[in-house]
C-alpha cells in the first residue's frame, strides 16, 4: 500500500464521556492501567510514568489473554501532560529494522485495547515523536506500528512535531520547538488487521476499517486514512491532495467541516478512487476554489456528494467522472546512433545507493502530473533513469551549448520526492564510455521543502565532485529553462523561470569531449521531471 504521509499532522481525539473521570476513580488494576508523568512507575501497581512503559505493558497482557482466549478489553488511562514514544534529545540517527524500509517509534502486537486521554480537551494529553525524513531518521519515521484488532483511541492528541512547535499550555516547560523548518515525510500510526476506532485522534494508515468521530486533522499531501469513515471530524487541508488513494469502499465522510488552504482546485486524492461526501461544510481562503474529486478521474472510481456547501454556497461536484484515464504512456522513438537511455546507479549516493531496474524502460514519453499536468515530453519511469550522447567517434569538440526545458512534478520547487540522494544532473562536455565531464546538480536537501540546491560539478571517471559550493534555487518548477556553456576554460549555467534568473560559473580544463549527459537520481511518477526540450549546438 502507499504509505501515507502526515507531514504537519497533528490530530485531536475530542471528547468521550470518560472525560469526567479523575484519577481517584480509577482503580489501577491488570485490566485497567494508569500513566501519570508526576508519579514512579510501579509495573506491579499498574501504575506507569511514561506511555511507553503502558504500550508495552498492555501490550504484553493483550498476547497472554489471546493465548488464554481471554476477550476481555485492556484499558490504558493517561494523565494531562506531553508523552514521548520516542528520545526527542537523542542525537542518533533512527534507522529501519533489518529487513525493513521504514523506522518506528514503537512496534506492538496488541488485540482489544483501549487508550484514554483523561481530559475533555485532547491538546492536554499529547503521545509525541520528534523526527522525520533525514530529519533524525533514515526513511519516513513513523511513530507507532499497531499489529492487531479492535483498537480504540480518544481523548488525545498524537502529534509528530518535527515541523511544527510543540505548544503545551498546561506547562509550558513541555513545550518544544520544531526539529527544523522543511517540511519532510513522516507517519503517525500504520496498523495490520481490523477495526480500530479514534474518537479525536488521528489517522490509523493500513487497517482495513477504521472510525474517526469527533476528530481534527491537520495533513498535507498523502495523509489520511484511504480506508476511514471519517463523521462529525474537522480538517485543514495545506496541500490539494489530502489522500494519495482510497480503497476497499473508499472514504467516507459525513457531517464534516473542511477548512482548504488550497489556491485554485481542491482535489481530493491523488489517484482517482472512491470517496463520499454528505452534508459537509467546506470552506476555503480562495474565493474560487474549484472542488474536484481528483486530476484524472476514472469512471470506475465511483465517487458522490450529497448535501455539501462551499463557503456557504451549495457544493455539487458530479458523481460519475466523465473523464476517462489516460491509456497509458507511449515509448519514447530516440535517435539509434549515439543515444542511450537506460538505469544507472552513480558512484557518490552512498548508503543511498539502489539497485537500478534494469529490465523496464528507463524514460517514457507522456504527459506529467501534479505540478506538470499539461506538459509533455520524456519523463523518468525508474529510479536511475539516465541520458547520454555520446558525440562522433574520434570528433574533437570545442565549445558547447546545452538547452533544456525542464517541468519538475513537484509544484512547490522542492523538485524530488525526498532528500535521500535525490538529484538532478544535466551534464555537457561529456565522454560517455569513461563518464568524464562537466555538469550541474539540482538535488533536494534537509534544508530546503521548497526549493533545491544547485551547484556545478566535475565527473572525473565516474567520479563526481563538486567545483563550486552548493546555492539554494527555488527556479526548479514547472517552466524551469536550463542554458549550460562550455568554452575552454569555464563552465556557466544559466537557470531562469520566468523573469528570475540563477547564474552560476566555475573555470574548467579542457577536454575534446562533445557528449550530453542526464542523471536522474530521484523516484518516478509524481517525482519525476518532464523534459520537454533538449536543444544542442557546439561552439568554436
Amino acid at each position: 500500500m502507499k504509505m501515507n504521509r502526515l507531514l504537519t499532522a497533528l490530530v485531536l481525539l475530542m471528547a468521550w464521556p470518560l472525560c469526567c473521570m479523575g484519577a481517584e476513580q480509577i482503580v489501577p488494576s491488570r485490566n485497567e492501567l494508569y500513566v501519570n508523568s508526576r508519579v514512579k512507575s510501579d509495573a506491579a501497581k499498574w501504575t506507569f510514568a511514561t506511555a511507553r512503559e503502558a504500550l508495552r505493558a498492555a501490550e504484553s497482557i493483550s498476547q497472554e489473554k489471546r493465548e488464554r482466549g481471554d476477550t476481555t478489553w485492556t484499558v490504558v488511562y493517561i494523565e494531562p501532560s506531553v508523552y514521548w514514544i520516542d528520545d526527542p534529545q537523542s542525537p542518533e540517527t533512527v534507522h529501519p529494522l533489518p529487513g525493513e524500509t521504514t523506522p518506528f517509534g514503537m512496534k506492538l502486537r496488541m488485540d482489544r485495547v483501549r487508550i484514554v486521554g483523561l481530559t475533555d480537551n485532547p491538546k492536554e494529553v499529547i503521545l509525541a515523536c520528534q523526527r522525520g525524513q533525514t530529519q533524525g531518521a533514515e526513511g519516513n519515521f513513523t511513530m507507532l506500528h499497531i499489529e492487531g484488532s479492535d483498537i480504540a483511541v480518544e481523548n488525545l492528541t498524537l502529534g509528530n512535531y518535527c515541523n511544527v512547535d510543540l505548544v503545551y499550555d498546561l506547562d509550558p516547560k513541555l513545550s518544544r520547538p520544531r526539529r527544523a523548518d522543511a517540511i519532510v515525510q513522516a507517519q503517525l500510526v500504520i496498523c495490520d488487521c481490523d477495526r480500530y476506532r479514534a474518537k479525536n485522534l488521528c489517522p490509523f494508515a493500513g487497517a482495513r476499517s477504521v472510525v474517526f468521530d469527533d476528530c481534527y486533522f491537520e495533513c498535507t499531501d498523502d495523509a489520511l486514512c484511504g480506508t476511514g469513515t471519517y463523521q462529525h471530524c474537522r480538517f485543514t487541508f495545506f496541500s490539494s491532495k489530502p489522500f494519495y488513494s482510497t480503497s476497499g469502499q473508499g472514504a467516507f465522510f459525513y457531517d464534516c467541516d473542511i477548512h482548504c488552504k488550497t489556491l485554485g482546485t481542491q482535489y481530493l486524492t491523488k489517484v482517482s478512487s472512491p470517496v463520499q461526501l454528505h452534508n459537509c461544510r467546506i470552506t476555503s481562503d480562495d474565493p474560487n476554489l474549484r472542488v474536484a474529486w481528483t486530476r484524472k478521474p476514472n469512471p470506475k472510481d465511483k465517487c458522490c456528494m450529497s448535501g455539501c456547501t462551499l463557503n456557504g454556497q451549495p457544493l455539487e461536484v458530479p458523481p460519475t467522472p466523465d473523464v476517462p484515464m489516460p491509456v497509458g504512456f507511449r515509448a519514447p522513438v530516440t535517435d539509434a546512433q549515439g543515444w542511450e537511455l537506460s538505469a544507472y546507479c552513480p558512484s557518490d549516493l552512498g548508503a543511498y545507493a539502489f539497485e537500478p531496474d534494469t529490465l523496464s524502460p528507463a524514460w517514457m514519453y507522456g504527459e506529467g502530473m501534479d505540478g506538470a499536468e499539461g506538459c509533455y515530453g520524456l519523463m523518468q519511469n525508474v529510479r536511475g533513469a539516465r541520458m547520454m550522447y555520446a558525440g562522433r567517434e574520434g570528433e574533437q569538440y570545442g565549445g558547447q551549448r546545452l538547452t533544456l526545458h525542464l517541468d519538475p512534478c513537484k509544484s512547490a520547487g522542492q523538485g524530488f520526492g525526498s532528500a535521500t540522494g535525490q538529484y538532478l544532473d544535466v551534464c555537457i562536455k561529456f565522454d560517455a564510455s569513461t563518464l568524464s565531464g562537466y555538469g550541474i546538480r539540482f538535488v533536494r536537501t534537509p534544508q530546503y521543502d521548497r526549493a533545491v540546491e544547485v551547484l556545478l560539478v566535475r565527473y572525473a571517471d565516474g567520479a563526481i565532485t563538486p567545483i563550486t559550493g552548493a546555492e539554494k534555487c527555488v527556479l526548479f518548477r514547472r517552466g524551469c529553462r536550463l542554458e549550460l556553456i562550455a568554452t575552454a576554460s569555464t563552465l556557466t549555467a544559466h537557470i531562469t523561470n520566468g523573469t528570475q534568473q540563477q547564474t552560476l560559473t566555475a573555470p574548467i580544463a579542457p577536454n575534446p569531449y562533445g557528449g550530453i549527459h542526464l542523471q536522474h537520481t530521484g523516484s518516478a511518477g509524481a517525482n519525476a521531471t518532464v523534459v520537454s526540450a533538449i536543444h544542442a549546438e557546439y561552439l568554436e
